[in-house]
This record gives structure tokens, sequence and C-alpha cells, in this order.
């Protein structure tokens, strides 16, 4: 998201081109403005160029400026007109999404824009509803050199700036918002480590920014339903809904957020009788668990629940790893102005591993034991330290969790395909150029047959039931890391604050 050095030369000379063409007249000329990362080399950076201005472009909601962060470096040229330094600043912004997202640019396009400012003074997304301003864009960049594009949100109806915060493609948040509006309840089942949580706080904020509700502590209120008995959660749903059946509905929660949902076993007996149409202020109801249980269908047809699935095999969580690396390892790339290209095919093969992994899990158990997105979310944006980082979680955390996994699976499920070592094809793809001596790193690990016993079932067993997990935490991979006293402190890497709650 900067310049190569030959297109600062390509600039500079048309700079002193334009300089010669243009001296004392105002007309302006397109702004030099580029997303395409520099060439891949180990270390090269773009200083400022003789006669080039440089600006930063920021991407902030139209509901909130904590997305002040660099997303994009322009060199604009001082006779560049407010016209084409739009046009350019918004063309950055559509390679930056397509960086992210090759694939569907996350649904986003100039359109999502709301407005934009140059400096201090804010420019509406349309020309023609704005007057043209006295100075050129470097008259108004003097002292605050950036450009912030606003995305369109929930004051206009929008998801656009909720899309870029999550990085969930702008079709699913449509509907899932949609299904929120006219059912009012919705719960999200998945696997643990699938962002089902991250979803439904962001889901709730977005409600409020949509009715226009301040976020107050009493806003949106949660109960995890994590050791908690039925008899609890019944006993603080009904008094939630005597608080919204006598308070005023700015006083009452706007969205009520029931974590862990698949803990109670009766779901359908929970919710008799409460949040019905004989309350004045119902509220919104976002649950969360990780696999649908025998209430299900009760709680669909009786209560007016919607389900989404948050699988990993789908959309919006199989290709939310590698967008949040892509977006990682660009932002890492504007601040430090380098690019690597190892780095770049370890980003890109961090999630291949993810998907292979899955597969193997769904090949000798089922999908309800894959691994979530957030076990990689900490990965390191350098070339040594993701290296350290993955041998470490692979043998601390990853085998461990799979050969459990293997064994309940072959227990439950019988023998179903032959057995390949997933090590084998991690070994094989191994995107680090260079390894240090075999003293200084610990090889990977192996997943033997023989660890999980799988020659000695060639058929199901009858009568084994596999019981789900009574925590997430209890399927949850990072666990391992406690397990066996592993301390991870030496490469944790700094998440995004925005996504940290998946964690």
């Amino acid at each position: 998201l900067w310049f190569g050095q030959l297109e600062i030369e390509k600039l500079k000379s048309e700079n002193d081109r334009l300089k010669l063409e243009s001296q004392g007249s105002r007309t302006g000329s397109q702004a030099s403005i580029s997303a395409s990362p520099p060439p891949h080399t180990q270390s090269q950076s773009a200083g400022p160029t003789a006669g080039l201005s440089q600006h930063s472009l920021n991407l902030t909601t139209s509901e909130s400026t904590s997305l002040g962060e660099t997303h994009g470096l322009a060199l604009i040229h001082c006779s560049t007109s407010t016209h084409l330094a739009k046009n350019g600043s918004f063309n950055l912004l559509q390679e930056y999404i397509t960086h992210v997202d090759p694939v569907s640019q996350l649904g986003l396009t100039t359109d999502s824009v709301q407005g934009y400012n140059i400096g201090e003074i804010h420019r509406p997304s349309s020309s023609s509803t704005a007057s043209t301003p006295e100075l050129l864009p470097c008259g108004y960049l003097v002292g605050d050199n950036t450009i912030n594009i606003q995305l369109k949100g929930a004051s206009s109806e929008n998801v656009d700036s909720l899309v870029f915060d999550t990085l969930i493609p702008k079709p699913m948040l449509q509907r899932y918002v949609s299904l929120l509006r006219e059912h009012r309840r919705v719960i999200l089942s998945g696997p643990s480590g699938t962002g089902k949580t991250y979803l439904a706080n962001q889901l709730a904020r977005h409600l409020l920014l949509l009715e226009g509700r301040p976020l107050t502590p009493n806003a949106v209120v949660t109960f995890n339903v994590d050791h908690k008995s039925s008899k609890e959660l019944r006993q603080y749903l009904s008094g939630l809904a005597q608080q919204c059946n006598s308070v005023s509905g700015e006083d009452s929660p706007l969205v009520v957020i029931l974590d862990n949902l698949h803990h109670v076993s009766s779901l359908g007996e929970i919710f008799n009788g409460l949040f019905n149409c004989n309350y004045q202020h119902c509220p919104y109801i976002i649950g969360t668990m990780s696999q649908a249980t025998s209430s299900a269908p009760n709680l669909q047809l009786h209560h007016n629940f919607r389900w989404v699935l948050c699988a990993n095999h789908t959309e919006p969580v199989k290709g939310f790893l590698g967008r949040y690396l892509r977006r990682k390892l660009i932002e890492m790339e504007i601040g430090s102005r380098t690019r690597n290209a190892e780095l770049v095919k370890i980003m890109d093969w961090v999630p291949r591993v993810w998907h292979h992994l899955n597969h193997f899990l769904e090949t000798h158990s089922s999908s309800d034991v894959t691994i979530g997105p957030r076990l990689f979310l900490s990965c390191p944006m350098d070339v040594e330290g993701s290296r350290v980082w993955f041998t470490d979680l692979w043998n601390y955390s990853i085998i461990p969790y799979m050969l459990e996994a293997v064994r309940e699976g072959l227990q439950l499920y019988g023998r179903r395909a032959a057995w390949e070592d997933p090590a084998a094809w991690v070994i094989d793809s191994y995107p680090w150029s260079s390894t240090p001596p075999p003293g200084d790193w610990p090889p990977l690990l192996q997943l033997r047959p023989e660890d999980v016993g799988f020659d000695g079932y060639s058929a199901p067993r009858e009568g084994i039931r596999k019981e789900p997990p009574q925590s997430d935490s209890d399927a949850d991979p990072l666990v391992m890391d406690k397990v066996l006293n592993y301390n991870n402190s030496h490469h944790d890497d700094i998440l995004d604050s925005s996504l940290e709650s998946t964690l």
C-alpha cells in the first residue's frame, strides 16, 4: 500500500513535467495514489520524493472514529484537484479491500463511502451535493496530512462499516441484521472458536445504533450459561422480562445475549411465557451454542428463533482467517514500509494448514470437533517469530488436541478412511526457507496411527456415544496450553482489539 522505487521515479518525472506545464496554474492533475504492494524485497522503503507531498489515508466508520489507523499512503501533487484527490482516495480504498478479500472484496465498493475529510474539511461522497472548496486539497492538508474516509453505517440503514470492522461479507451481515429486525430472536450455532460471541456483540452494537440508543451498561446485557443451571437462566430471564414490562424503553435492555446455550437441556421450557407479545418492550435476543440441541425445532416453531450457522466449512468462518491475516500483514507493511515475500507466503500457508487439519478431523471424527480460526489469529507478522509460534502451536496445542479428538472419533465412528499423518502435508509444504540447526529447533511432532488406536477400530462400536463438551474451553485447543503448563508469552502477538473478544 505504498510505492515501489520504480513508481516513485515515474511520479517524480510526472511531477517535473507538471511543474513546467502548469506553473502559476490551479489546474489539477490526477492524484498519484496506489494500493499495490511494492516488489517482493526483504526490505524496501519508500520515502518522500522531492516535489511530492505525502499524505496518509485513514478509514473510519460513520458512527465512530475509533478505527483511525493508517490503511494506505498517497502521494498528492500540489496542484491536484479535490475531485481527483477524492477519486484517487476511493480507488485506494477499493484496492485495499481487494487485497484483504481478493474473492468478493467483502461486498464493499466505492458506493459504500458516506463521506470523507481532507484535513478538517468534510466532503460528502456525492460531488453533486457538495460545494466547491476554496482551496486545493494541499491547502487543507497543512498540519493534518490525513484523508479520512467514512463508510456508511447504521445512521443510513447500512452495514458497510460493520462489514469493514468484522471482515464478514456484506450479504451475510445484511441477512443477519434482517433476521434480527424481523424476528428479534437469533441463535448463532457452531463449533468453539468460530467467533459467535464476537459476532453477537457486534450485532448488538449495530442494533443500538439502528435504534438510536446510547451504549450504556444496561443497553446490552449478557448471561453466560457456563456452569449455571436451567433454573438460574429461567430466573434471570424472568427478572429481565419483569424489568422490560415495568420500566421505560430507554431504561430496559435493548439486546440480551445468552452465551453457550448448549449447556441447557430444555430450552423450550426456559422461554415459555417469557418475552411474548404481552410485554411492551420486548428485547432482541441473540444466543450462541456450540451445537444444535433437541430443543432447536421447538425454539424455532414456538418461540420464533432463527438459526445462523457458524461452521468452519462455510462462510463467514471459512474465509475469515485468510482475510484477517491479510489485513494484519498489509497494515504491518504500511507501518514498516517493507514487504517480505517469504512472510507473504507464510500468511497464505497458515489458512491452508487450518483447512487441512479440519479436513483430517472430519475424516476421522466429525465436524463438531473441528478447530475454529481463533487459534491462529495470534500469528506474528515476522518470519522467525511466526516459525517459532507455529512450532509451539503445533507441538503443544494442535497435536494433543487432535490426539484426543481422533481417538474419540474412532471409538464412536470406527475406521472410515485410510490413515494419513496430518504432519506429512505440513512438512512437505513448509514455507520457511531457512531452518535453524536441529539442536536449536524442535521438529514437528507427528500423529501416528498407534497413538490413537487406529488399527483397533475397524468397525463402529455399539452403545458408545460421545458426550458434548461441558464448556467451550473443554473442546478448545487453546486449553491444551494450560494442561501442559505451556507459557506462550514470548510470542504473544497483539491482536486487533476489535477481535480480541473472539478468544
